[in-house]
Formats: structure tokens, C-alpha cells, sequence
């Protein structure tokens, strides 16, 4: 009897053994199968259902995904850098977005010597000259001063790599002088400008002062060979001495060079228009290409400076790398957030002097990477 005891004890405490054994065996997956579920530690907002703040698929800890920048240009620029260790301001990072190539850039006083060639107004000529006052207008504390446009332009001397700089500082300021303006209303060389035309008016135009920038200002009766295919300005090098020449696209493409005035020759179908800030299509639409050009040529004035090579002979520069965008919340088609002048009807994103406004490009910031925008 007692060795029969003996044996069934034996025989329950193999069983118990065995018990444990297979649930020591089985509890692992149970606990894996049951977080598969949707168990275990998920992020506020629950499983992952497209929902804001949701983990993913499964729970668990959702991915630090970034919020999408609304402000991109309709072909993106990948970010030209990235933040330093700890935070801080990012830095221009070869082979990404704009970067400096080891040029000089235009700085201090910088003399323009400008021609206007072809026809213009008293109003027209006005509007340029207008501008160019505001730049340095600091006194004007307004959101979308002018100013606070030309003070991003004045940050890329920050980014040129010289030992000491600080690219968090105060930039040193750009001051704009128009040291000589001439007109040509008789179209002394004709209304068809080739490079070897330009380089005769350029040598007509220019002041002979040192850190000289020329400008022509072509009237909408002009064809220059350069512009209109692909660009709306055209900036290069005479003598080793830089140049901008900017066209009054309102007859020769105003589908090309003239939005949001106008409706673009292509693109997306779905374009948006508005009325120019000071009433005519063609000079607003000049200033925007203007605007543009003068941030590229202060920025590379001799093709050694800030850029991101693109097509032959047409880099990606700080002017151009935002091309149509003019408010936060631009989209192809669409210019993003604008002020409307209930008074005149016309849609601007920029005050000057005396309450002049305009419309003026985004352009790339070398703080942030990203298109600068004023609204």
C-alpha cells in the first residue's frame, strides 16, 4: 500500500512538472499574441487609424514622423543641411540645396547704375525707385515690410564660411545706392537685344564706381534673346563686372513671366489670378523678376557664389529656387496667402515707403532652409 502511495505521488508530481513545464512554454506567446491585438503601450489617440498623435498598426510607440512645411516650392529643393549637434540653425551641407562655392558676393554699399531702355511712364519708373528706397527702410514695422524681405537676402553673407561668423547674428546690411539712371526711349541699338547688344549698353550704363551692379530695364516693346525661355531675368558678367537685365514681360510673355497677373502658359490647369498692386500688370510683374534677379546677382554675382547647379547656364539660385510662391500655403496654381487693397482691388504681399506695396518673391532661406515668406 505504501509503495503504491509512494508511486502515485510520484506519478501527480511528474505530472505538476510537466504542467508547468507547458505553461512556462505557452505564456510567452499568449502575452505576444495578445499585444499583436492591439494591447500593450500605445500613443495617446489610440491604434493606428490615420488618426492625429496614433500609434502604429498594432500599437506601440508611434513614428516621430515630421508635419509637412506647406511653404515647399512646386519642385522641391531638398534641405541644404542640416541642424548642428544640439540644435541651433542649420548649415549648408555639400551637395544639398543652395550651397556656397567660395566667390565673393556683392556687399556694403552696392551702386546701381541703371538704364531704363525702351518705353516707360513717370509711374512706372516710380514703382522701381520705390522699391529700391524701401529696402532700407527699417522704420517700417510692419509684418511684410519690405525690408524684412532684403533682410534674408543680407543673411546668406552669414554662410560664406569665413572663420568667425555667427550665423545667428545681425548681418551686415546691404545698402542699395542708384548712383546713375539713364533712359534710352529711342531704341538706339533696336527692340531686338542679342549679347552683343546688351554688352553696348552695358558699357553705356555703367557708372565706372567700384562694387557696381548695371540694370536694364527693357520696355515691353523690347525682345531679349535671353529671357522668356525658362527665365525671366538674366544676370551674367561684362568685363568681369555683373549685370541684370530684366524685362516688361506684359507683350513678349506675360504667360511665361507675368503670373499671377496673368495665366501661365503652362502647369496645372487650375491657376489662380489677381489684380497687381499698383495697377498694371507689367511693371508688377517686372519687379517680382526684378526682385528675384537682384537677390541672385547680390547673392552669386559672378557665378561663384550661392547656388545649386541646374540646367547649363540656368543654376538654381536664391531667386529662383521659390519660383511662384508668394504666401504661406502656396500649391502650383495657387500663390498662397496675399493682402487684398480694398481700395484698388489689387492682392500684394509687401509695404514700402509711404504705404507703396508690391508683390514680391519668396526666396530661399539660408537659416532655415526653406522659402521665406513674409505672410
Amino acid at each position: 500500500m505504501a509503495a503504491s502511495l509512494m508511486g502515485s505521488s510520484q506519478r501527480l508530481a511528474a505530472l505538476a512538472f510537466c504542467l508547468i513545464l507547458l505553461l512556462d512554454i505557452t505564456m510567452p506567446s499568449l502575452v505576444l499574441a495578445n499585444k499583436a491585438k492591439g494591447g500593450g503601450r500605445a500613443q495617446k489617440g489610440g491604434g493606428h487609424k490615420g488618426g492625429k498623435g496614433g500609434g502604429p498598426k498594432g500599437g506601440g510607440v508611434a513614428p516621430n514622423v515630421p508635419k509637412h512645411n506647406p511653404v515647399i516650392p512646386p519642385n522641391p529643393i531638398p534641405a541644404a543641411g542640416s541642424a548642428p549637434a544640439g540644435g541651433g540653425v542649420p548649415v549648408p551641407e555639400a551637395g544639398k540645396g543652395i550651397i556656397y562655392h567660395g566667390g565673393p558676393l556683392l556687399t556694403g554699399d552696392i551702386n546701381l547704375s541703371i538704364l531704363f531702355y525702351g518705353q516707360f511712364t513717370a509711374e512706372q519708373k516710380n514703382v522701381v525707385r520705390s522699391f529700391l528706397r524701401s529696402l532700407e527702410n527699417t522704420e517700417n514695422d510692419h509684418i511684410a515690410a519690405v525690408h524684412r524681405w532684403w533682410d534674408i537676402v543680407e543673411a546668406y553673407q552669414l554662410f560664406t564660411n569665413k572663420p568667425g561668423l555667427n550665423p545667428t547674428a545681425t548681418p551686415p546690411r546691404l545698402r542699395i545706392k542708384v548712383g546713375t539712371q539713364q533712359t534710352d526711349d529711342k531704341y538706339t541699338v533696336g527692340k531686338v537685344l542679342t549679347i552683343d547688344f546688351i554688352n553696348s549698353l552695358f558699357k553705356k550704363a555703367d557708372s565706372g564706381k567700384p562694387n557696381t551692379l548695371v540694370v536694364l530695364f527693357t520696355g515691353s516693346q523690347v525682345t531679349v534673346t535671353a529671357l522668356c525661355r525658362g527665365k525671366c531675368y538674366e544676370h551674367g558678367l561684362v568685363d568681369n563686372k555683373p549685370y541684370l537685365i530684366v524685362g516688361n514681360p506684359e507683350i513678349e510673355c506675360p504667360g511665361a513671366c507675368a503670373w499671377p497677373f496673368n495665366r501661365l502658359d503652362y502647369g496645372v490647369p487650375t491657376q489662380v489670378t489677381v489684380k497687381p498692386p499698383n495697377g498694371n500688370a507689367g511693371i508688377d510683374a517686372m519687379l517680382i523678376n526684378f526682385a528675384s534677379g537682384l537677390a541672385a546677382a547680390v547673392t552669386n554675382p559672378f557665378n561663384t557664389g550661392f547656388f545649386k547647379p541646374g540646367p547649363k547656364d540656368d543654376p538654381i539660385e536664391a531667386g529662383t529656387a521659390c519660383d511662384n510662391i508668394f504666401g504661406s500655403g502656396a500649391v502650383p496654381g495657387q500663390t498662397g496667402k496675399l493682402e487684398l487693397d480694398t481700395a484698388s482691388g489689387g492682392s500684394y504681399n509687401a509695404i514700402g515707403e509711404k504705404g507703396m506695396k508690391f508683390m514680391l518673391p519668396s526666396v530661399w532661406n539660408p537659416r532655415t532652409n526653406n522659402c521665406w515668406t513674409a505672410l
